[in-house]
């Protein structure tokens, strides 16, 4: 018998989700301001969390494109995210260069290049943080390559083979950090945000987004429940980046596998959680905020450091840089304009993108 959700809680089932985006970016924001403190310094943990939890949804488009269709539109796919990533990020970068016009900075224009074809995780770029989506456009790349071969091959085979892929992988990632740790000398830019030392984090979450859709039942059965043993295991494969420093060879290899494997577990714990009652104070006051913040986290995240160029810029001038109140209305001006940019950039273009290339409902076979 099917089970009908009760009013309150309908709309609401990946509610925890947009929590969990939400932490994320606050953790991010935190770590890029000198008030941030002891959160702030694990605040890189954001990225992290926000790539399982990518390579959770994202990939769910896919899975769920081959159960509605049948098949899997690869090109297609690729477009209607770029009207999801693009438009915000090319207006960044446009904001960006005429931001830095007016304080006189010039940046190179390799710099630039790099920005708009979305390789600044291998060339520097104009922003610190870009590198992540450049991370992700790396792995959505080939994501849909694998998909596509592995769609084509038979149903008994594709899914076992997409497990030892996965496996294969993940050992490949975490040999391929090994081995940079032992020949190069450190540095953030060889060591923490190339694409083929990170993008076993994505691939994390598009196991856990196959477990959930396409075995549920044992999916439930381990995260809705168990929540104390999963805690726990989340602190103990979050223990190599909270003992070792920054940048550490434990912190660089297995850290990051068990920073992943932590974000992989609190996804699906989301995923399982039924929304408490809209009238819970619990739910009112903590959990709706941060879902609000979760659901414009893309542009917050997107924006939040040339809101601080800007925020530095004022207080400065009141002898209050790197202070509380700066971390306040840093915080809060990412969040107004990433807010902003949903509403004005994003959205109108998701409204376009439905428009022009809407969801595929029939079979493709």
């Amino acid at each position: 018998m099917a089970v009908v959700p009760q009013a309150h809680l309908a709309g609401r089932r990946w509610q925890y989700v947009d929590v969990l985006r939400g932490i994320a970016v606050i953790l991010v924001i935190l770590h890029h301001h000198a008030a941030g403190g002891i959160i702030g310094e694990y605040g890189w943990l954001g990225v992290d969390l926000f790539f399982v939890l990518s390579g959770f949804l994202v990939s769910g488009l896919i899975f769920d494109e081959y159960r509605r269709t049948n098949g899997f539109a690869g090109v297609r796919f690729l477009i209607r995210r770029g009207f999801k990533i693009y438009p915000s990020f090319y207006a960044l970068i446009i904001v960006s260069a005429l931001l830095m016009e007016v304080i006189g900075s010039r940046d190179p224009l390799m710099n630039y290049i790099a920005e708009l074809f979305f390789f600044q995780n291998y060339h520097a770029g104009l922003w610190s943080h870009t590198w992540s989506l450049a991370v992700e456009e790396h792995f959505y790349l080939l994501l849909v390559f694998a998909a596509v071969v592995l769609m084509a091959l038979p149903s008994r085979i594709k899914w076992r083979g997409m497990i030892v892929l996965s496996a294969l992988l993940f050992l490949f990632f975490l040999a391929l950090r090994i081995y940079t740790y032992q020949t190069i000398p450190y540095h953030v830019t060889t060591h923490f945000i190339p694409s083929h030392l990170r993008m076993d984090s994505l691939l994390g979450g598009v196991l856990l987004s196959a477990w959930h859709r396409f075995r549920p039942v044992s999916f439930k059965a381990l995260f809705g429940r168990n929540s104390i043993v999963l805690i726990a295991c989340m602190a103990l494969f979050l223990a190599p980046v909270l003992f070792f420093r920054f940048g550490s060879t434990v912190m660089g290899t297995i850290g990051l596998s068990g920073a992943f494997l932590a974000g992989a577990i609190a996804v699906g714990m989301a995923v399982s959680r039924t929304p408490l009652p809209e009238t819970s104070g619990i739910q009112r006051y903590i959990i709706s905020p941060l879902a609000w913040v979760g659901g414009i986290s893309y542009n917050t995240y997107l924006w939040h450091l040339l809101v601080l160029l800007v925020v530095e810029k004022v207080m400065v001038k009141f002898s209050l840089g790197g202070s509380i109140l700066e971390l306040m209305f840093f915080a809060a001006g990412s969040f107004l304009v990433g807010s902003i940019v949903t509403r004005f950039i994003e959205i109108p273009f998701l409204r376009m993108r439905e428009k022009w290339y809407p969801k595929q409902s029939r079979s493709v076979k």
